[in-house]
């Protein structure tokens, strides 16, 4: 009777074993292929010195759900020129500069066509933390100077006034999109996402009442990113990786 027992919970061990060994466990890293490529194509064509990258990892949960990181960097520097056209307070006036740089952390939870390997059409919910540094060296609104402002020269400095602006962010997020193996190991995914800010906090250190109007018309209108923007914009998400 002890003997039979004891075969049968052999088995069943055997058994737990076997089922939990077919369980795919697997890893895919991508990076952004785009975002290093187009920061010099921004720039010729905006004038906006840029640089950013983004990457991302998946682990899969069993056979249905997978989970991991996004990381997504971005630096903008702007600076106002001399080209004589019509500008507007949003845009930069000659000799000011204004520096954003930006971060952004997300944790996916998706679920996948094919849950093991995690390819095929996808869909993705995310938690958001976005932090943004913005240096300005701008000039303080004033519109009884305007005139003595569009005739400053581009090479002059600006006036001793440096605003700082500190902009952080939570918020949810949803994708969905579709991923292909293009050999055993080298993978590729395309995909769109929404994001949505539930809170929100702006810490502003400025002389100018006018600082915070212009870093979010800056970011909102300006820059050739809209990750960045206040409103919900969609994005275009791409990657290229390796899985193990």
């Amino acid at each position: 009777m002890k003997l039979n027992r004891a075969v049968s919970v052999c088995f069943l061990l055997a058994g737990v074993r076997a089922e939990a060994g077919d369980v795919v466990r697997q890893v895919i890293m991508e990076a952004d292929p785009v975002a290093p490529a187009s920061s010099a194509y921004e720039q010729s064509v905006n004038g906006v010195t840029t640089s950013k990258y983004g990457a991302a990892v998946d682990f899969n949960m069993g056979a249905t759900m997978s989970t991991g990181p996004e990381f997504w960097t971005g630096t903008f520097l702007v600076r106002g020129n001399d080209s004589g056209s019509v500008v507007r307070r949003e845009d930069m006036w000659p000799g000011e500069r204004q520096k954003i740089d930006a971060m952004r952390l997300r944790w996916t939870f998706g679920i996948w066509e094919q849950g093991q390997s995690m390819r095929g059409w996808y869909f993705k919910a995310a938690y958001n933390w976005t932090k943004i540094n913005s240096r300005a060296n701008r000039y303080t609104e004033d519109t009884s100077n305007v005139a003595a402002l569009a005739s400053t020269s581009a090479t002059d400095q600006p006036n001793d006034e440096t605003d700082l602006i500190t902009d952080m962010r939570h918020g949810v997020s949803v994708a969905f999109g579709n991923r292909w193996f293009v050999t055993d190991r080298l993978v590729a995914t395309i995909g769109s996402s929404l994001t949505h800010n539930v809170r929100r906090t702006v810490i502003v250190d400025s002389k100018d009442s006018m600082a915070k109007a212009d870093y979010e018309a800056l970011i909102n209108n300006t820059l050739p990113d809209t990750r960045m923007a206040v409103r919900p914009i969609p994005e275009v998400n791409m990657g290229v990786g390796y899985s193990w």
